[in-house]
């Protein structure tokens, strides 16, 4: 690599220390809200046997979209620098706002587990308290990706970027491709613009819902080059590593959730607990 190339300034350490936690909050007695919950979701949700078949013309068109993480991982074993890793992450870290700096440290900082974790218990309750059980159910398990994402990082062994080629503002001694982040947060919020795209009807709620799941998950590549976290070609792999994670749990979530709602016949007694709000509907037309 050329020594002429340019080394970004570096960015202020002191907004890790400066940036306030996430606020906490005391839910209390929240069993009317909880009510009033579970009658508009069961109200505005689409038949069982509808969300299968959006469902499956989504993860149609998703994994089609999906290809290349063998040639990625064969090249980041055999180079340092993808083409475009310095350029890209020089042009991105030359932007010094305090704002962007701290907007990006805070989009970063919920994919860490002591914000994720929460989260993921958080949304799962809330499906769960909406009588949507199978979908409580895999919401934690899109925390599984966390060990995909460890066996390549084992497997690969890049390094991070350092201070003396860009900016690091935070310093992690683990292996960089690829980004844990990118993967969690394309399987986390992932899901939850699945589920929701696929068992509720267009609404102001759920359109503005998936309108921020998605800006989050395009926002968390170039928030980690930003901080020095990962390289762009790291974000890269998150982004498929992270698909093919996702059209697998997907695929597993499809094959029950039509083991639920069967096109033909019903579902087991056993299982009519876990069938989401309005199947009683699907019964009812068969009967008919």
């Amino acid at each position: 690599m050329s020594n002429n190339m340019p080394k970004p300034t570096d960015v202020d350490n002191s907004v890790v220390d400066d940036l306030a936690p996430l606020p906490q909050f005391n839910l209390g007695d929240m069993q009317p809200v909880v009510n009033e919950a579970q009658r508009v979701a069961a109200e505005s949700a689409v038949s069982g046997r509808r969300a299968v078949s959006r469902g499956t013309m989504f993860m149609a068109f998703y994994l089609w979209l999906l290809s290349g993480a063998g040639i990625l991982s064969w090249i980041a074993q055999r180079t340092q620098f993808f083409p475009g890793d310095m350029s890209i992450t020089a042009r991105l870290q030359k932007y010094h706002h305090p704002w962007l700096r701290r907007f990006f440290y805070t989009v970063s900082e919920i994919g860490f587990a002591k914000y994720a974790v929460p989260e993921t218990l958080i949304a799962s309750g809330i499906f769960w308290a909406l009588r949507f059980r199978l979908e409580a159910f895999f919401i934690l398990l899109t925390s599984s990706s966390t060990l995909l994402n460890q066996i390549v990082k084992r497997l690969i062994k890049r390094p991070r970027p350092t201070g003396e080629l860009i900016t690091v503002v935070k310093v992690i001694n683990e292996p960089s491709f690829p980004s844990g982040h990118v993967m969690w947060y394309l399987n986390f919020y992932g899901l939850l613009i699945y589920l929701l795209a696929t068992n509720w009807r267009s609404g102001r709620i759920r359109n503005t819902l998936i309108s921020v799941f998605t800006f989050l998950i395009g926002i968390i590549g170039p928030s980690r080059v930003y901080l020095g976290a990962h390289w762009p070609s790291d974000v890269m792999a998150g982004y498929v590593y992270g698909g093919l994670w996702f059209g697998g749990v997907m695929a597993l979530y499809l094959r029950a959730k039509s083991w639920l709602h069967p096109e033909t016949g019903k579902a087991p007694e056993v299982v009519k607990p876990l069938q989401q709000p309005g199947s009683e509907q699907d019964d009812a037309i068969k009967i008919d």
